[in-house]
């Protein structure tokens, strides 16, 4: 139990020291604003690939990314730039429709769409900036591919 604490404790700090100053923020947009169909257009009108990020109000890793990686300016400048980033709460009705199709079962879930809409790549838990970066440029790879 003390080697959990130890461990939950580090992660904590090192996700802190990780973070970059703070600045511009991931421009998420919310499902309690806009349907993942609208997204997908926007997507699509765009040529974007979507990042969304399924969470639960109750997970504190979710809250640790909002708070470090999602926080951080190279991830923001780069997921605004690059993708149509899409929030949604798993407990509302519409986040458990989207739970059920994608099987999430583990929070923070995040799932990467074409701009077609098709599913590229998942990625579950905390991430930090720099390792959430290479996961979506390798993603965005296996889009090319």
């Amino acid at each position: 139990m003390i080697f959990l604490k130890s461990k939950i404790t580090f992660l904590l700090i090192f996700m802190a020291g990780l973070s970059q100053v703070r600045g511009q923020q991931m421009n998420f947009l919310k499902m309690q604003e806009i349907g993942f169909e609208d997204v997908l257009k926007k997507a699509k009108s765009e040529n974007k690939m979507v990042f969304m990020d399924v969470y639960a109000v109750w997970c504190g890793p979710c809250k640790l990314m909002d708070k470090t990686t999602f926080s951080d300016s190279l991830v923001a400048k780069k997921f605004n730039a690059e993708f149509i980033s899409y929030k949604v709460n798993a407990e509302d009705v519409p986040g458990r429709v989207i739970v059920q199709k994608y099987m999430v079962n583990a929070f923070p879930t995040y799932l990467f769409f074409s701009p077609a809409g098709e599913l590229v790549n998942r990625l579950e838990g905390v991430f930090p900036p720099k390792l959430l970066m290479d996961e979506a440029d390798y993603t965005k790879g296996l889009l090319k591919k």
